[in-house]
């Protein structure tokens, strides 16, 4: 997480300076630089998204949940085993 953000802060003022140049010239250099920032726009919306699954997963406890039915398939499969 903190190297995105370092990359994002060490990308910004190239890409401000992208722009700049470009303006005169063809739309394409804007295409582009609006590319990577909407590229980089996901990716920060995607890892919050899997920070959010996390918080949420910890709340309602269902790590623990799942690690409890594994246990109890497991435990029931032993019992099959032995009939």
């Amino acid at each position: 997480m903190r190297t995105l953000f370092t990359t994002l802060l060490l990308s910004a003022p190239l890409l401000i300076g992208a722009q700049n140049e470009t303006v005169g010239n063809s739309d394409f250099g804007n295409i582009s630089a609006l590319t990577i920032i909407l590229f980089f726009f996901l990716l920060i919306v995607i890892a919050i998204l899997l920070i959010c699954r996390e918080a949420v997963c910890w709340y309602f406890k269902i790590n623990k949940i799942e690690a409890q039915q594994h246990e109890i398939l497991r435990l029931l499969k032993e019992r099959k085993e032995k009939k």
